[in-house]
């Protein structure tokens, strides 16, 4: 005789979901039908439990157009199974909405906890976008304080996309990586956008009502600029500021922020400029997995690249890289135990196929140590898209070759927020050493 096998109850209450054996009610969502068990919808919600069983309970075919097919079927799914998988954030927000009209608290909780460890740059705008009733305090501000640590970035890459919702709680913020003065220039250029979005004349007056009624023109900090920054303000093309608005702000500019005689209700009165928020950079060392031959660098192998991808969009800062490895003559020697290292480094972008960075490194350096290359400014990787470095040492006399200690590296690293993927090009055919040992990022 066979022995039977065996399935846990989770697999048989999935069974029950697949197969639909033994409904006894059924659901009409966006047309899409979903047929069900009533006693496990009612042992998991109160909702359902009042729908089938409360006063005013029914038998008919229950239809629901709030919801999306494809987002209840997720939740039928959890309430089934107690498993869900949630694909994408829009995803997560409908969910979330529908676990909390069914009041299934662990699976809102679950939304949440995905909507947070997958918040990027890349969707933050969308995440803050979303009107109040589905929002989660803890996700707005997880939210706010990525965007305003990025605030000069994304200001000026995504106008387009902001709504004056998510723009009036970005200009509340206290702290914000962007000086007052483009802060003011990007909200006034918004409001092109805004119209072109809204079917609104795109006119002065249109522009400076849209900031008036949406209470935007009064969170921003006009009597924190400087003199000069308010005649470039006034002077741009996008000035929405009134000429007696202009001067009565130039007055109580230059007489450090005295509005005693001023009446300018639609503005914001305070002085006190927002403060710079500090970046936190976050090191992703290559982990080791062998030694491998050193990398000689000659007059005819002189160049190396790495290409690097990662699956959120994020900013680079630091490149690290071996020294080179004391010469076998001077190892005994009193020499000085640094030498003057120097090369180019350039940064492709492989999906637009040109240079997006490029700049010469000089530094006096130890021998057998890690050399720190900072950038001249972060650099944006966007996510998905695959960039190379590049490092190209330069001819400097006949004869010329140095030695490099390298390591086979590993072509993968994530910590569970973000995953980078490298492929590694020496200019040695047999060398399978990784020259590129780590990077400093910042989400």
């Amino acid at each position: 005789m066979g022995v039977p096998s065996h399935n846990n109850l989770y697999d048989r209450v999935n069974k029950l979901l697949l197969s639909y054996e033994w409904s006894d009610c059924c659901f009409s969502v966006c047309d899409k039908k979903f047929k069900a068990h009533k006693l496990i919808l009612v042992i998991s919600s109160p909702v359902f439990e009042a729908m089938f069983y409360g006063p005013l309970s029914t038998n008919e075919e229950i239809s629901i157009t709030d919801i999306e097919p494809h987002i209840f079927k997720l939740l039928l799914n959890y309430i089934y199974t107690d498993k869900v998988t949630i694909e994408s954030i829009e995803d997560a927000y409908d969910l979330l909405y529908a676990s909390r009209k069914y009041m299934l608290e662990y699976l809102s909780e679950i939304c949440v906890s995905y909507i947070q460890s997958n918040m990027s740059i890349d969707n933050i705008i969308t995440i803050l976008s979303y009107p109040d009733y589905m929002q989660e305090p803890q996700l707005v501000s997880s939210a706010l304080k990525l965007f305003c640590q990025h605030a000069e970035y994304l200001l000026k890459e995504n106008k387009k996309c902001i709504s004056a919702n998510c723009l009036q709680k970005i200009l509340k913020s206290n702290d914000m990586n962007i000086v007052e003065k483009d802060l003011i220039q990007s909200v006034f250029e918004w409001t092109f956008h805004y119209c072109d979005q809204n079917n609104i004349k795109n006119d002065f007056h249109n522009r400076r009502e849209i900031l008036i009624k949406s209470g935007l023109l009064k969170l921003l900090r006009f009597f924190t600029l400087s003199v000069n920054d308010l005649a470039e303000i006034v002077s741009c093309q996008n000035n929405l500021l009134l000429n007696n608005e202009a001067e009565d702000i130039e007055q109580v500019v230059k007489s450090s922020g005295d509005i005693t005689n001023i009446i300018m209700p639609i503005f914001d009165t305070t002085t006190m400029p927002r403060k710079s928020m500090k970046l936190q950079w976050c090191l992703c060392h290559r982990t080791q997995i062998r030694s491998e031959s050193p990398l000689v660098v000659d007059r005819n192998n002189f160049i190396v690249q790495t290409r690097v991808k990662a699956n959120k969009s994020t900013f680079i800062n630091t490149l690290i890289v071996p020294s080179r490895m004391r010469p076998v003559a001077d190892f005994f020697s009193s020499l000085a135990n640094t030498y003057h290292e120097q090369f180019s480094v350039l940064i492709e972008c492989e999906s637009h196929n040109r240079i997006i960075s490029s700049f010469n490194f000089k530094a006096e350096t130890e021998f057998h140590s890690n050399i720190d290359i900072k950038l001249e400014e972060p650099l944006l990787l966007n996510l998905n898209v695959w960039y190379k470095i590049i490092i190209i040492w330069p001819h400097i006399g006949p004869f010329f070759s140095h030695s490099y200690a390298v390591q086979n590296r590993d072509r993968c690293y994530s910590n569970g927020k973000i995953k980078f993927e490298f492929e590694d090009y020496l200019s040695i055919s047999d060398n399978c050493g990784s020259f590129l040992t780590a990077l400093k990022f910042c989400m």
